[in-house]
């Protein structure tokens, strides 16, 4: 995995987020990385399931 948070993450979850969003991108990864660990910071009790990934997803913008 490219980073700990990962790491009890579902990986249909990962699959999902990938094909809708980050499409294999290495920076939006990144990003989506950065919105959950920052989720976590707020909340250490968030699970890193679907929920938290559509959240950080969402906060990316809009995608075509």
């Amino acid at each position: 995995m490219f980073h700990p948070v990962w790491e009890d993450a579902d990986p249909a979850d990962l699959v999902a987020a990938d094909e809708q969003t980050a499409r294999g991108n290495f920076r939006t990864w990144a990003k989506i990385t950065s919105h959950v660990c920052a989720a976590r910071g707020r909340d250490p009790g968030i699970r890193v399931g679907r929920d938290a990934i559509d959240q950080a997803c969402a906060r990316l913008g809009p995608y075509p």
